[in-house]
């Protein structure tokens, strides 16, 4: 998992952070983008992380009847929020600046290629 932040990092140019965290919200794998300042403190992050995991846990009550969810999107002014539930209760966690919206493919192929190639 600790390359999967990397390739979600070499993929896109606006992503400015990504890290991956257990179902306890502890980070376990997590990278910034070198040539840009950090928005908001650790603490913040991990208060962030925290809210999405609750988000997901009350998400997963559906998934008998609509599916699975593959991920989340919060538009803020400055930055998108991704969150995307991985295996072994893992949550991906990115930051992305700007507004194109290809980044969630990008995001996508490569948590699938992962998936399907792990190491």
């Amino acid at each position: 998992e600790g390359k999967l932040v990397s390739m979600i990092l070499e993929a896109n140019k606006n992503v400015r952070y990504a890290c991956i965290c257990d179902s306890d919200g502890k980070i376990l794998w997590n990278s910034r983008r070198n040539d840009v300042q950090s928005l908001i403190s650790l603490e913040d992050t991990k208060a962030s992380l925290k809210r999405a995991l609750e988000n997901w846990k009350e998400r997963d009550k559906l998934t008998a009847k609509i599916g699975r969810g593959r991920y989340a999107v919060v538009d803020y002014e400055k930055l998108k929020r991704v969150t995307v539930p991985l295996r072994n209760n893992h949550l991906l966690y990115v930051h992305v600046e700007g507004d194109k919206p290809e980044y969630i493919g990008d995001i996508m192929k490569i948590v699938d290629w992962v998936a399907e190639h792990p190491s």
